[in-house]
């Protein structure tokens, strides 16, 4: 048995995943699942290629669940991939990957995660504008649809796990200093004022609402995808 609750999370190492670990990690031993256990203190990590077949990681993660017997709290979905690429020219192996990790992961984990939750919990889909918006950052026709898919996928999760005191949802980040962030200093400026805040957004202002998300601040709330893009969406 683990002696602190435990959040299950995914992509963990990026910038957002480390703002994330920082608030988490006092109150939960945080189980991080990906192929990279990059600064992540006392955090347990479980390697998990998710461009890879469910079967392939599936065990690793159904038996370390099964020797420590966690009371599952939380699970945060943060993993991503994309491939700036016009959609004619997006292949099927791009395709592939950005579907696999970005939705088709969170789906195999949540199934595995199911039974985890004794008493009640938090999932988190951390999806993006691009499932609303297309980019002037870049060609993420690919990434934007299976960003979607992760919106549909809330909705219904929310819904069915309702009754078990599992809530479920999303947020949709928009443009940021760090990760996928943009690169062309002519196509941020243009954002920035069609950006309500004028200004990009930081990791740790993600980070700060997938806690509240979380936590029990967040008791009656599911079912909801939040924009947290500084105002991107509140024009055309």
């Amino acid at each position: 048995m683990m002696d602190r609750p435990v959040i299950f999370g995914t992509g963990l190492s990026s910038a957002i995943g480390q703002a994330l670990l920082a608030r988490l990690t006092s109150r939960y031993q945080v189980v991080a699942l990906g192929r990279t256990p990059m600064g992540m203190g006392d955090t347990v990590f479980i390697e998990a290629d998710f461009r890879r077949p469910l079967a392939t990681w599936r065990p690793t993660v159904e038996s370390w669940l099964h020797s420590s017997k966690p009371e599952v709290v939380g699970f945060v979905h943060l993993a991503g991939v994309v491939y700036s690429d016009a959609l004619e020219a997006t292949t099927e192996d791009e395709w592939r990957s950005m579907v696999d990790v970005n939705l088709s992961a969170a789906l195999g984990l949540g199934q595995l995660l199911s039974s985890w939750f004794s008493s009640g919990g938090s999932v988190v889909l951390v999806g993006s504008v691009d499932a609303q918006y297309s980019s002037q950052a870049g060609r993420a026709a690919g990434y934007g649809a299976s960003k979607a898919g992760l919106k549909g996928l809330m909705r219904h999760w929310a819904a069915e796990w309702g009754k078990r005191n599992i809530r479920v949802n999303g947020i949709a980040p928009g443009a940021l200093t760090v990760g996928m962030s943009v690169q062309d200093h002519a196509i941020e400026a243009s954002l920035r004022q069609r950006i309500a805040l004028q200004r990009l957004g930081r990791a740790d202002e993600v980070a700060a609402v997938i806690d509240f998300l979380l936590s029990p601040a967040a008791s009656y709330l599911t079912g909801a995808w939040i924009p947290v893009d500084g105002g991107l969406n509140l024009s055309y």
